[in-house]
């Protein structure tokens, strides 16, 4: 009952983080076209994550930092499927550039992010 607690209140947190993260990048860019919000939060989550598990405290999956951090944080903060009703109706709306870029840009960076997280949380951990 614990960890779904955990998972309970970080998803809740994490989901109003995304919540202000694409309210901003929409105040921030008002017109535009581009999901910018949406693909901000999915890089900087995935950098977190790749950070996260660089920490050796961290890495065991079934431990309540991570479940609250990883599973609830970050999982209420990042959206795949957001992120792939974006793509969608960039292509619906005739965006097909800006619909591949949000697609592949976002799996490329975000792997490239976690990647750069975990390079920047193991000499932080050191």
């Amino acid at each position: 009952m614990r960890n779904l607690v955990l998972v309970f209140l970080g998803g809740g947190i994490g989901s109003v983080l995304r919540y202000l993260t694409v309210v901003g990048a929409a105040k921030l860019l008002p017109k535009a076209v581009f999901p910018w919000g949406v693909f901000a939060a999915n890089i900087l989550g995935a950098f977190t994550i790749g950070f996260l598990f660089a920490l050796p405290w961290m890495r065991e999956k079934t431990s309540g930092p991570w479940l609250f951090c990883a599973t609830g944080v970050l999982g209420g903060y990042t959206t795949f499927s957001t992120l792939a009703n974006d793509s969608w109706l960039l292509l619906l709306n005739q965006h097909s550039w800006l619909a591949l870029l949000n697609a592949v840009g976002s799996v490329l960076l975000g792997v490239l992010a976690a990647a750069f997280g975990w390079w920047v949380g193991g000499r932080w951990a050191a």
